[in-house]
Order: structure tokens, then C-alpha cells, then sequence
């Protein structure tokens, strides 16, 4: 499968996002290394999006054609560590190995130090 990066696209999460986001959100394999389990029913799910990727303060869905394939996610630092910020990032199995991924981190680059001023250092 050939991907063309130009079609690569972060965006706020929606509620419609809920299909595409299952696909990914609810595979063990791509769920493995993230804070949160592995999304076994669309409810749930759907639930998630309203309630923590739309109003966190920089969580985008990765997409391609404006479907959802994965997220970024962008947690700044406080207090004496608000020069600051952790990176994190997952996308759907079937596009691992295509420079999705770091396409997306070059796209979050662009716009985390304009809307993060105080951070210096994004790490992941």
C-alpha cells in the first residue's frame, strides 16, 4: 500500500469520528502501549471523544482523506515544567511502517511551539 504524505491531516477530534475511531482505538496491538484499554463497544468510545480527545487542550485526530487513522496528543508541562511538554502518538496497524507517524509529529511540530509559547522542549 502507498500512502502519498500530502493527503496526512490533524484535525479536532468529532463525534462522527466515532467509526474510524474504533477501528484503531479498538485494537489490542495499537492500544498496547497507551495510558488507556483497548475500546470494546462504539458507546464507549464515543463517549471518550465528547468527553476527553474534544475539549483536551491538544489532542488531534491523525487523518487521511478526513478519516481518522490514529491521534497526537501534546501534554505541556506546569509549574517549573512548563518549558516543557510529552509527545504521544498511535496510529492503525495497517499504516505502521508508511512515515505516517512522523509525518504527523512534523505537522504538530509546526503548530504545538505557536500554541504552547512556554515550551522549548517536546519529548516523548
Amino acid at each position: 500500500m502507498e500512502i502519498d504524505l500530502s493527503r496526512i491531516t490533524l484535525r479536532q477530534f468529532k463525534a462522527t469520528d466515532v467509526d474510524d475511531f474504533m477501528l484503531w482505538a479498538g485494537d489490542e496491538q495499537v492500544t498496547r502501549s497507551l495510558r488507556w484499554n483497548t475500546f470494546t463497544s462504539g458507546e464507549e468510545a464515543l463517549t471518550y471523544i465528547k468527553d476527553v480527545c474534544i475539549p483536551h487542550p491538544w489532542r488531534r485526530s491523525i487523518c487521511i482523506y478526513d478519516r481518522s487513522i490514529g491521534f497526537v496528543s501534546i501534554f505541556p508541562g506546569s509549574g517549573d515544567d512548563r518549558c516543557r511538554a510529552d509527545i504521544g502518538y498511535a496510529i492503525a496497524v495497517k499504516y505502521w511502517g508508511h512515515g505516517i507517524a512522523s509525518k504527523a509529529v512534523k505537522l504538530a511540530l509546526n503548530e504545538v511551539f505557536k500554541d504552547f509559547p512556554d515550551v522549548l522542549r517536546l519529548q516523548a
